[in-house]
């Protein structure tokens, strides 16, 4: 893999303040419509058994990498902040941003993935939303706790992981399903 073109490692580009913006923007939406179409999924306000976002990191690291990790910051920290206040809420930031960051970078230089992506396999995802899942709920949970939120550490790990897990197969579901409908209207004839 030729890191230079990568997605994640490349040098900045003029749309990236753009894409950093769209990134943010959907994070924010797929939080609200997360919390209002699972709301009986949610554990505590901080975790919920499906968590949709979990998705976007990973789609929009992997497709756009870098200026998306930039908007999950801002995106997270704009949802955080009701939560956390400032300037706690950075840390939550922190985490959705870096967290997918870590996984992707690791995932797509260890698994020798193209720069382009072409030829990534649901395995290949699998593996990289595993470790963004981790990435992102023993980090939280240190957070939550020092915070004074939970009493261990460790309470609402597995939680979080499954249901980052299962918000990223969601997320999935949902963009193969839209992307064949929107296949199936482009071969219609006109």
């Amino acid at each position: 893999m030729n890191t230079s073109h990568s997605p994640f490692w490349r040098r900045p580009a003029p749309g990236d303040a753009g894409a950093a913006a769209i990134t943010a923007l959907v994070w924010i939406v797929a939080f609200y419509l997360n919390e209002w179409a699972f709301a009986a999924a949610e554990r505590t306000h901080f975790v919920n058994l499906v968590f949709l976002p979990a998705g976007v990191r990973i789609l929009a690291v992997l497709i756009v990498g870098w200026p998306a990790a930039l908007g999950l910051f801002f995106g997270s920290l704009i949802t955080a902040a009701p939560i956390w206040h400032l300037p706690a809420a950075i840390i939550p930031g922190l985490i959705s941003a870096l967290g997918p960051a870590a996984a992707v970078g690791i995932g797509t230089r260890s698994m020798q993935l193209r720069d382009d992506l072409k030829g990534i396999t649901p395995r290949q995802i699998a593996i990289i939303s595993f470790a963004d899942g981790l990435f992102n709920a023993v980090p939280s949970n240190l957070f939550f706790w020092l915070q004074h939120r939970i009493a261990t550490p460790w309470q609402d790990v597995v939680p979080m992981f499954v249901g980052d897990l299962l918000g990223t197969v969601a997320l999935l579901y949902l963009a193969g399903f839209a992307l064949r409908l929107l296949l199936r209207w482009r071969q219609q004839p006109r």
